[in-house]
């Protein structure tokens, strides 16, 4: 589960693409595509290396100007998504 001091990373099987204004990504262990937008895409960029979720959010709430508990909640949901797709890994840091 993914929590504020957990360290994220991309799993190295998931491949990505810049396509216009999205991110496709395209899991190689389950076939699937995922478009990425706006701040999703924001989040994948900044998942290439290993982060701590608390970290990732201070940067995004600084970054977009939005309250840091809002850019928590939503992060948190996001990575719990990617996380029960396999497509990053995380560990308790």
């Amino acid at each position: 589960m993914v929590a504020l001091e957990t360290i994220v990373v991309r799993n190295d099987g998931i491949l990505d693409a810049n396509v216009g204004d999205e991110t496709v990504l395209m899991s190689i262990e389950n076939g699937q595509y995922y478009a990425l937008t706006a701040t999703s895409r924001a989040i994948w960029e900044r998942l290439k290396e290993p982060v701590r979720v608390r970290d990732l959010c201070t940067d995004l709430a600084d970054t977009y100007q939005t309250p840091l508990e809002t850019v928590k909640t939503d992060t948190l949901e996001f990575l719990s998504y990617l996380e029960t797709q396999k497509m990053i890994e995380s560990r308790v840091g």
